[in-house]
């Protein structure tokens, strides 16, 4: 099979699904991708119903029982006489249970709506993570064909040289397998890239007839950081705000060692019969109290439980802000070494490659080296210039985790 047929046939996969996700394409960019997957995310949306479930415990709660209507006849078999009552009891609270139950379910609304708010926060991180890793591959399948292109050129040279007798058959040889080898590094980018795009479809909740597609460069380093302080990032604030509920129901557990008390009002009607006198007609009305003896249940067992699971709480916040601490500094650190990385590489490595590779060129040119130290010295410049397209991702990876992390707007890539 000739070089050509083989570049055709190889090339014709990554056309195949370029043109196929061409059809029903979705183009986006990075923060229209993060708009779309807040939008349209389903387990986004699954989890905004739970502010809705919070909502609705708040509104039930603090509330007083039903009133209890009693209803009694009694009927004297041997005789026309009876009797009917009505009891009408309402059960109040003798301590605050009710108003520490209802700042318990408030607290839980609020710990609700913070826990929406860092799924987005982390979905948002998650969208952006993927579109560094899309635009990457996409700038890296670039390079191969930038690459390619120059190797395609100088294979056909030294065809034409082997054509005339000039020229060394081993030299193309070496050449046409530099190209198969970075046709087949094609097209595993765009396997990998095909991968990402069922998690970038994942996240943005699209459905299968629609391919989303992102393109872009991502930009130098930016030196530009706010504050790195964590304190208000949601998931601190949803776990302060379960250990303040924490706190509130253990006061709440306490306050159920009393239970409520009943008053009420009671009406009887009364019907006797005294021969030889008449139908006598007695009607009563009264009060009625009903108070618990906390005799055999104080509660502890509850006081207990809900002591411990405030305590539990304490200690997941401060796992959280220990958390959340350790990623600001992890991922600025990270900012830090990728930023040194490629300043080294932009000002002294890289130049100096280009500048050898050139020397190299033209020496071979004139006959003074021979092709296979071309080679390398531009396998060399090409891997220096994978190198910096890695660490140029990696810093933008570490640059979200950064502003994922101090619950900042990250910058568009």
């Amino acid at each position: 099979m000739s070089l050509r047929i083989f570049l055709f046939l190889i090339c014709l996969f990554p056309c195949a699904c370029i043109t196929s996700a061409l059809a029903n394409s979705l183009p986006l960019t990075p923060e229209s991708a993060v708009a779309y997957a807040l939008k349209h995310n389903p387990s986004l949306a699954a989890a905004r119903l739970g502010i809705e479930e919070a909502r609705g415990r708040l509104k039930q709660s603090g509330r007083l029982s039903n009133p209890e209507l009693e209803l009694g006849f009694n009927k004297n078999t041997w005789s026309r006489e009876s009797s009917a009552n009505v009891v009408l009891m309402q059960r109040f609270p003798v301590t605050g249970r009710l108003r520490f139950e209802k700042a318990v379910s408030r607290a839980q609304l609020s710990a609700a709506e913070s826990e929406v708010r860092d799924a987005e926060r982390r979905l948002s991180a998650d969208v952006r993570t993927l579109v560094v890793k899309l635009v990457a591959l996409n700038q890296q399948r670039n390079l191969r064909s930038t690459q390619l292109a120059t190797n395609q050129e100088l294979f056909e040279f030294l065809r034409n040289l082997v054509a005339t007798g000039e020229g060394s058959s081993t030299d193309a040889l070496q050449v046409e397998q530099t190209l198969r080898q970075i046709e087949i590094e094609k097209l595993q980018l765009t396997a990998e890239e095909m991968g990402l795009l069922g998690e970038f479809r994942i996240l943005l909740g699209t459905p299968a007839t629609e391919s989303p597609m992102v393109r872009g460069e991502l930009t130098p380093p930016s030196v530009d950081r706010k504050s790195s302080d964590p304190a208000g990032r949601p998931d601190i604030l949803a776990a302060q705000s379960r250990a303040e509920a924490a706190q509130l129901s253990v006061r709440e557990r306490q306050a159920r060692r009393l239970d409520d008390v009943g008053a009420g009002i009671s009406y009887q009607n009364e019907r006797r019969i005294d021969d030889p006198n008449p139908v006598q007609t007695e009607q009563t009305i009264g009060l009625r109290f009903s108070i618990s003896l906390p005799l055999w249940n104080t509660n502890s067992g509850r006081i207990y439980e809900a002591t411990a699971a405030a305590h539990r709480a304490e200690k997941e916040l401060a796992a959280v802000r220990l958390t959340a601490g350790a990623e600001v500094l992890a991922a600025r650190n990270a900012m830090d070494a990728y930023s040194k990385i490629l300043v080294e590489l932009d000002s002294k490595v890289l130049p100096r490659a280009t500048q050898l590779e050139e020397q190299l060129q033209t020496s071979y040119s004139s006959g003074q080296t021979p092709l296979v130290e071309v080679l390398r010295a531009r396998s060399r410049n090409l891997d220096l210039q994978r190198q910096r397209l890695d660490a140029l991702r990696d810093y933008h990876l570490a640059s979200i985790r950064y502003y994922a992390a101090t619950n900042q707007q990250a910058a568009s890539k």
